[in-house]
């Protein structure tokens, strides 16, 4: 298992990311992973392969759409399984409300025991499928690694306020995929505001940030 990043180096990262770390984040960050990684044991919640570079890469990608949210928002993340991008998210934006919608109740028992251990008074659970919700009129709508965009945008875009936006952690093969998503994103009066690419400080893996927005 690869050393995480100690705390000068995160610190530079993160500040690539506009984001000034603080040692209380970055101990909460660090008992966050530490709770991913005994939980992981147990439920699969990041692949066997990945638990050496989850505050390395994990983390640090969570954290690289902060700049796409607004000071104060109400933020949902959809699927958010085990609370990645939500809880790193809410760890260094105590501004924000952080809803984690997540239906496996094993899951979901994880990312309780992680809010409460971690005293994330900024974030919620929720514990059901997002379809079955009502809508939860999110400034910010947050999908990472969840499947098909269509998919995303069918359960992500429901939840967001009319002015709001939906925030998909996608890769630069994305064009495809917003190509075979062109219904849905009509059904759901999406159209795309914009998109970031970035290179993930410490990895160097390229993440694409696609942005939705009403076409109303």
């Amino acid at each position: 298992m690869s050393a995480d990043p100690d705390f000068a180096t995160l610190q530079s990262a993160c500040r690539q990311l506009d984001i000034e770390l603080s040692q209380a984040q970055y101990d909460s960050l660090v008992r966050y992973t530490q709770l991913l990684r005994d939980w992981n044991q147990r439920i699969n919640l990041v692949s066997r392969r990945d638990t050496g570079r989850i505050l390395s890469y994990h983390v640090v990608d969570s954290l690289a759409a902060q700049r796409l949210i607004p000071q104060g928002a109400r933020v949902c993340d959809i699927g958010s399984g085990a609370g990645l991008p939500g809880i790193p998210l809410a760890i260094v934006r105590s501004d924000l409300k952080m809803l984690l919608v997540e239906a496996s109740q094993k899951r979901s028992g994880f990312l309780g025991t992680a809010v409460a251990e971690l005293e994330l008074a900024n974030v919620e659970v929720m514990s059901r499928r997002a379809e079955s919700l009502p809508p939860l009129e999110c400034d910010v709508t947050l999908s990472r690694l969840s499947g098909p965009l269509r998919d995303a945008v069918r359960y992500a875009g429901p939840h967001r306020k009319p002015t709001g936006t939906v925030v998909l952690y996608k890769t630069r093969a994305c064009p495809a995929e917003l190509s075979k998503a062109s219904r849905q994103l009509a059904r759901s009066r999406l159209r795309v505001a914009g998109s970031h690419d970035v290179f993930l400080p410490l990895s160097g893996i390229p993440r694409r940030f696609i942005v939705l927005g009403s076409s109303r």
